[in-house]
């Protein structure tokens, strides 16, 4: 090895001193690099995996808000039908009623008609008859002849329009 030109001594110290250099240096440099790196890596590992829960959260937020929004919806239409159909009930109720009240006033307004129609052939009975009387009574009084019978109804006739028009 001489011949090369390497001293043996100078080797095995020189080897002596780059094995001490790579343990002091991956002891005090390399080392404490490494072990940062790898906190590093952790940490970001630990971020993403951090965002990859925050982004299945946000999801599973949105599908919930999604349920809660459809519900509502399906809550509200349902509430608007019975809203609806509570309407029509009551809109059926008062037409019903209406028509009630309808026929009962007509029911009413015709009895009241039947009524006044009967009292009007009463008092027209009555009339005929108390005219019926009157002449008779005045034909009875006298024996007159056709013409004399006649005028004498005639002239019953006018006072009985003569007494109804003061009435």
């Amino acid at each position: 090895m001489e011949q090369l030109g390497i001293n043996a001594a100078n080797l095995i110290v020189q080897l002596i001193a780059f094995v001490a250099f790579v343990v002091i240096f991956w002891k005090f440099a390399l080392g404490p690099i490494t072990n940062m790196l790898d906190e590093r890596r952790r940490r970001i590992q630990e971020g993403l995996e951090a965002a990859e829960r925050m982004q299945q959260e946000l999801a599973a937020t949105r599908a919930r808000n999604e349920e809660v929004l459809t519900e509502a919806r399906r809550e509200a239409q349902q509430i608007l039908a019975q809203a609806r159909q509570s309407s029509e009930q009551m809109l059926a109720r008062a037409q019903e009623q209406a028509r009630a009240e309808a026929e009962q006033m007509i029911e009413k307004a015709r009895a009241t008609i039947q009524a006044e129609r009967e009292q009007a052939w009463q008092q027209l009975r009555q009339d005929v008859a108390d005219l019926a009387i009157a002449a008779a009574t005045k034909i009875v009084r006298r024996e007159l002849d056709r013409a004399e019978q006649a005028r004498l109804i005639q002239e019953t006739l006018a006072e009985a329009g003569n007494g109804r028009a003061r009435a």
